[in-house]
């Protein structure tokens, strides 16, 4: 442990861990706090019943992605809720939106992994790694048709965190970035070559080799990969999306990758997770599917604690929170 953990003071509140704690970090909270109570769980797992009394509990540590917070029941007196993910997709609900409640996530901590990812995808594309693996697989000596990705022109859509670390990584391939968000202000330390507001999204597609999606799940995103907004797209270019699954018809793009128009996607997020074992991305060459696994590293829970106790000493001096988002917008 280090950083913000290792210099934390006054004593925490009582804190319900609703989420997989490394052990390194459990016997720390559990000394640091009033009463830390630790409720395993994984994505994919049963929620946990809690198994003791949340009645005391003024902050929630939970996993948040699939969390709708029920629990509030239980523990009528949070005042915080951290949650893991960067996404709040199940935990923003009518409840939740009006209670005098803080909800934090770790926008921040897995940037980099899932920056990372996405250069990972690109390089895959552009040299061709799916073919190079099908020949060693099949015994077959040959070459495979390769592109370069120094010059070629990446359009970032959703240029928050996570896409200037995307942006930072093409710029030492030697790309050319144009970078779309919702307020085209300009970024200290920036690496994008350009920035448009999301009304111009549509123009700066035509010139796109890779169409990288880092958008948030809100319903101004729903659905903004669409059949009218594909054909805007440069033909024969790559989509990425890193984002969030509402972001794509995938109808629409199934189509696209069969015509053509679109020569490959990699694809870290669906409209339904798991991806069901039917949908016809499994069996396109021309497609690479993860299972949202893009934002993990094993470094993630050293970045997301070292925020949670910085938070923390924050929450007991009364002073604004990092990364509290906006209820009513979503991020």
């Amino acid at each position: 442990m280090h950083g913000a953990l290792t210099k934390a003071t006054k004593e925490w509140p009582s804190i319900y861990f609703r989420t997989s704690i490394p052990e390194q970090y459990r016997n720390y909270l559990a000394t640091k706090s009033k009463l830390a109570i630790f409720e395993p769980w994984h994505i994919g797992e049963k929620e946990p019943i809690p198994s003791v009394d949340l009645s005391q509990c003024e902050v929630v540590f939970t996993l948040g992605l699939i969390d709708d917070l029920s629990i509030l029941d239980l523990a009528p007196n949070v005042r915080w809720v951290q949650s893991v993910s960067v996404g709040l997709d199940a935990l923003l609900n009518e409840r939740t939106i009006q209670q005098d409640l803080m909800i934090t996530n770790t926008k921040g901590c897995t940037s980099v992994p899932i920056a990372e990812h996405t250069l990972a995808m690109m390089l895959g594309f552009s040299k061709n790694i799916p073919a190079l693996i099908t020949n060693q697989q099949t015994n077959v000596w040959g070459k495979v048709p390769v592109n370069d990705l120094a010059q070629a022109n990446v359009c970032i859509i959703g240029y928050g965190q996570i896409g200037y670390e995307i942006a930072k990584r093409c710029k030492a391939f030697g790309m050319n970035i144009t970078g779309c968000r919702r307020h085209p202000t300009v970024v200290s330390d920036n690496y994008a070559d350009t920035i448009v507001g999301m009304d111009q999204v549509d123009d700066v597609l035509t010139e796109a080799d890779y169409v990288v999606l880092a958008l948030p799940a809100t319903a101004e995103t729903d659905n903004f990969l669409n059949a009218d907004r594909i054909k805007k797209i440069k033909q024969g270019a790559v989509v990425i999306n890193v984002g969030r699954g509402n972001a794509v018809v995938e109808a629409d793009l199934v189509d696209a990758l069969i015509d053509g128009h679109i020569r490959g996607a990699a694809l870290d997020v669906f409209q339904v997770e798991p991806l069901p074992k039917t949908h016809p991305f499994w069996n396109m060459e021309q497609v690479i599917v993860s299972a949202h696994q893009a934002y993990f590293s094993n470094q993630n829970m050293d970045r997301i604690m070292n925020l949670f106790a910085k938070n923390m000493e924050r929450y007991l001096t009364g002073q604004p929170l990092i990364n509290q988002i906006n209820k009513q917008k979503g991020y």
